[in-house]
């Protein structure tokens, strides 16, 4: 897929999921104002109840009645207009039990637009209560008078919420789901993306590695069919040294790839045995001394570890340092200064190869060991290679109970150390 093409899927996708969310946190906006007005609404309904219950009961006197003459001045009774609060209590509960409100509330009586209540069931919301939108008028009781029973629920705000929490948690969770649902799939298209292209150039880079010896060996034995080059003995030895060479160039690039796919199949097989970690470092470095030579480098050894044998097998062990030291080779620009060393360090042996090559920046430093993954050369050309080196060195590591560390920093080179357990760590004395 081109990569315009899934910018604009994912901006569609993107907008369409946005608009979704914004359509749930609408509807959920609109369930709790409806929610806010048929309570408002029930509320109303029962304030008329009660002064209606209040009108009917008008002839009600004291000392238990709704009402009271001037003459009767009691504790709970509002002086300037005789009402009885504590008798009206009760009516507001009826009203209120049968419209359906269990909440605690506040009431009171007040005068329009006078700023001040008359009377108030719980002193110190006077504020809340003259601020409430659940009043009804006293008009039929006291004509002359612009009265007002207010109620103020303290928990109002929180009900329309909780009728609705469990509707909205399930809507939330979903809403999370569908999020997490598109970012992983918005990642795994992109990490199946750069997989492809890996793998497009692992083929590229394989066929090319393949290609010329192939390409050498067929030049070798076509030399080899003409008369004048079988009439010299050592011209013949000397292509069919070339075909030799390359034959065994291919076989050894063969077996680095299907080793691999024994390591991604967990079949591979380990020979552990007691090994003198410095006589193979210096096995592996007289061999690759050549090659650093070519590109008038050096390769230093710095040998200080005291203890310097493992229990491991030889053969990876080798083929670690030699990826190693041809990483540290190839990534270096010019005249490459390498340094091999080792140390102990807490019953382990260090491996260290240093080089000043181009560096890996932070960012790659995580990506280096997956499978395919190349690290950009800049002005470094004709870097061979499968993008396996560093897979396979951290894989047969850990199958060693070791450990691999990265220091890198672009434009100053890397160091790679591979910790090994050492040999009296399993039971085999050191000679």
């Amino acid at each position: 897929m081109k990569k315009r093409t899934f910018l604009i899927i994912v901006s569609i996708t993107g907008i369409a999921l946005a608009g979704i969310i914004f359509i749930q946190f609408y509807w959920i906006r609109n369930a709790m104002l409806l929610h806010e007005e048929q309570f408002d609404s029930r509320v109303r309904l029962a304030l008329k109840g009660a002064v209606n219950q209040m009108y009917e009961n008008k002839a009600d006197t004291c000392p238990e009645g709704l009402f009271c003459n001037r003459g009767c001045m009691e504790e709970n009774i509002l002086p300037e207009h005789g009402i009885n609060v504590s008798a009206l209590r009760p009516i507001i509960n009826r009203e209120f039990s049968e419209a359906g409100i269990n909440q605690s509330y506040v009431y009171g009586i007040y005068r329009q637009n006078a700023g001040k209540t008359e009377y108030i069931s719980k002193p110190g919301f006077e504020k809340q209560l003259l601020r409430s939108s659940h009043v009804a008028s006293l008009s039929c009781l006291f004509k002359n008078d612009q009265l007002m029973l207010g109620v103020w629920f303290p928990h109002e705000k929180n009900l329309a919420m909780q009728s609705i929490f469990w509707w909205l948690f399930v809507c939330f969770v979903l809403l999370v789901v569908l999020v997490c649902g598109f970012i992983f799939t918005i990642y795994s298209f992109l990490r199946q993306k750069q997989i492809s292209e890996m793998k497009s150039d692992f083929v590229n880079n394989i066929t090319h590695e393949f290609k010329t010896p192939i390409a050498t060996i067929s030049l070798a034995s076509e030399m080899l069919l003409k008369p004048s080059v079988l009439a010299s003995e050592t011209r013949a030895k000397k292509y069919a040294g070339i075909i030799y060479d390359e034959n065994i160039r291919l076989k050894n690039q063969v077996e680095h790839v299907l080793k691999l796919a024994s390591l991604d199949r967990g079949t591979f097989n380990l020979e552990f045995k007691s090994i003198d970690i410095h006589q193979l470092v210096h096995k592996v470095s007289e061999s690759y001394q050549l090659l650093v030579k070519e590109r008038n480098g050096a390769l230093k050894l710095h040998l200080e570890a005291l203890n310097h044998k493992a229990y491991a097998d030889e053969m990876h062990i080798e083929n670690i340092i030699v990826n190693l030291l041809d990483n540290a080779n190839k990534y270096s620009p010019e005249k490459p200064e390498i340094t091999l060393s080792t140390y102990n360090r807490n019953d382990h042996i260090v491996i260290a190869v240093e080089d000043k090559g181009i560096g890996i920046s932070k960012e790659n430093q995580k990506r280096v060991y997956r499978k395919l993954f190349r690290v950009h050369t800049g002005n470094v050309h004709n870097v061979k290679g499968f993008g396996l080196g560093l897979y396979y060195v951290k894989r047969l590591v850990e199958a060693h109970n070791g450990s691999i560390i990265l220091h890198s920093e672009p434009g100053k080179g890397s160091r790679f150390e591979i910790s090994l357990p050492l040999d009296y760590l399993n039971h085999v004395s050191p000679n």
